[in-house]
């Protein structure tokens, strides 16, 4: 099967975007598929999401083509004049897309091209373009003509799916889930599980990991600490950004910072080495696709609160796999103390759930999973 992955949101190079995408698209490969990629990058877009903007041209990882093209103007034109001669559409078997310029790009590279499946997979951005009014002349419009197009939408998340359903007539009947999986030789022992359920005397490790950006409200979990009555607690904050001074001012003024340590920008191996120490992540970031950092720390035995009703809310479960709330200080802060307070049978059984739930959708069958579900609904 030859497939043509058109996203922007495919990192080329060590560039820290997420690597998801990248990662469905490795294990097709490696699962005996062709894959090449069309990353269409809208300038104005790309400056205003503060991304690289990279040379146009042809890049080659993990033996995948890369059209890199930079757009000025978002696809008013033939967009295949940015193309080699020799790139023919028909020669593939199946389009997939990711993110709005994705959608938009497969659905002006596809043309008249009825006989060539294509899957778009519907990302936060999506619901961004289709609910807020600047871009109601033109890309939602847009956007909703490629939904119409497409043969199956995969949603990255239950309530991503839900949403779509409520603003597309056309996704009510070809819309699965499609969510990220994990590397499993970064999923601990069970018998580390087991140790972890064991309450000791030390301090309570709470982690986060996450750009110190205002969605991602980690101001929320520092009030909260400051209100829990168990004050025998470090908070490790894994991550830099605009935020971080203000971050910093905010522990002061409520007189905990001597138990927050920002540990700021650190690559991932040692994320997972802080994670591993760790015994409780709370992130309640907004409008997040999925959140592969909340799997990351599952995969380290932490018992993970994340956003209710959010990214990786419907697989994280409260009570069986970790917890959701509200990006609400008090009602965080009761439940860090209900948290803290959970018997070791407690923990046990919700860290070995989280632990079977990584191990039974791991990258290398979620990425199966994805493909077979397209398959079948474009009878492929």
């Amino acid at each position: 099967m030859k497939i043509l992955l058109v996203t922007d949101l495919y990192p080329i190079g060590d560039s820290g975007e997420p690597v998801t995408i990248k990662n469905f698209a490795k294990k097709w490969q490696e699962a005996g598929h062709t894959v090449d990629v069309i990353r269409p990058n809208f300038l104005l877009n790309t400056i205003i999401r503060k991304k690289t903007i990279l040379p146009e041209k042809i890049y080659c990882e993990d033996n995948i083509t890369i059209y890199n093209l930079n757009f000025l103007t978002p696809f008013f034109f033939n967009v295949k004049n940015k193309l080699p001669e020799d790139f023919y559409i028909g020669s593939y078997n199946l389009v997939v897309s990711h993110m709005p310029s994705g959608a938009l790009m497969a659905l002006k590279l596809l043309g008249k091209c009825g006989g060539i499946p294509l899957a778009v997979s519907v990302h936060t951005s999506d619901i961004t373009v289709l609910t807020r009014p600047l871009y109601k002349l033109y890309f939602a419009p847009a956007l909703r003509k490629a939904y119409k197009r497409a043969d199956a939408i995969s949603a990255r998340s239950f309530m991503l799916s839900e949403k779509i359903k409520e603003l597309s007539e056309y996704a009510v009947n070809k819309t699965f889930i499609a969510p990220s999986g994990i590397n499993s030789d970064i999923i601990e022992p069970q018998e580390f599980f087991e140790q972890k359920a064991v309450k000791s005397k030390k301090p309570f490790i709470i982690t986060t990991t996450a750009k110190l950006i205002k969605r991602k409200n980690i101001d929320i979990i520092i009030k909260a600490l400051a209100k829990i009555k168990n004050t025998d607690f470090i908070f490790r904050i894994m991550g830099d950004g605009a935020e971080k001074e203000n971050l910093q001012n905010l522990a002061k003024q409520l007189n905990i910072s001597d138990k927050i340590i920002f540990e700021g920008y650190i690559p991932n191996i040692e994320v997972l080495n802080i994670l591993s120490q760790s015994d409780l992540f709370i992130l309640l970031s907004e409008n997040e696709t999925f959140g592969l950092s909340y799997l990351e720390a599952a995969a380290r035995a932490n018992i993970v609160i994340a956003t209710k009703n959010d990214g990786i809310d419907g697989i994280i479960q409260d009570g069986v796999t970790g917890f959701t709330c509200n990006p609400d200080e008090n009602e965080l802060a009761n439940l860090i103390d209900n948290v803290m307070n959970l018997s070791e049978e407690n923990i046990r059984n919700i860290l070995l759930n989280q632990r079977k739930y990584l191990i039974d959708n791991d990258e290398v069958k979620v990425s199966q999973q994805y493909l077979d579900k397209i398959f079948s609904i474009c009878g492929l």
